[in-house]
């Protein structure tokens, strides 16, 4: 997915790194019937925000191609119009989303380790939700890929395999990173 996101960071710099790019595409966003004003800006410092990045091209993709189409600069967005790499990106906006909701989940007040011990444990049998659907043609968790009308077998079987290796790779960083075996005794008395 490296490929992906360098392409959105590149095309997101080169609407935002230029002043009067920046003033261009914002006077039309303003002009057509958009529901968003502006790209958001992808930085590796607030990584944690890429799932927003990628979720408001996906959104203005349309309006990114019309304005550069009519700014005569189509190499800049040719990777738009192609549905291979379209269903790349909506595989790869699908799964940040689902990333960025886990991270608001461990975020806030009163969240004890428990809690996002459960949330992790979670998010791991939904990525192993997510391969199985995927080796099934299903979907449903994969909103915006669903959205494009043909996304070969192919491709499905190598979505389900990196998120099979996605998840046997993060197995390993996980037994890692907590060493121990974790034995929570839940008390109803101290429940609330």
């Amino acid at each position: 997915m490296k490929p992906v996101l360098d392409a959105v960071v590149k095309l997101v710099n080169t609407i935002r790194s230029r002043g009067l790019t920046h003033r261009q595409f914002r006077d039309f966003l303003q002009s057509v019937p958009s529901e968003y004003s502006d790209v958001l800006y992808y930085t590796k410092v607030r990584w944690l925000s890429s799932g927003c990045v990628f979720e408001r091209v996906w959104q203005l993709k349309d309006d990114i191609v019309s304005f550069f189409h009519e700014k005569q600069c189509s190499a800049e967005c040719e990777m738009l119009e192609d549905t291979e790499w379209l269903s790349d990106l909506a595989l790869f906006t699908d799964l940040l989303c689902h990333m960025n909701n886990l991270n608001v989940k461990m975020q806030g007040k009163n969240q004890f380790i428990d809690d996002i011990w459960a949330h992790l444990k979670a998010f791991k049998l939904k990525l192993n939700l997510f391969a199985g659907q995927l080796a099934k043609n299903d979907l449903s968790h994969f909103s915006r890929l669903n959205s494009i009308p043909s996304v070969n077998e192919e491709k499905l079987k190598n979505y389900e395999d990196g998120l099979k290796n996605c998840i046997l790779s993060s197995n390993a960083d996980f037994k890692i990173s907590v060493p121990f075996k974790q034995n929570w005794i839940f008390l109803p008395c101290f429940s609330t």
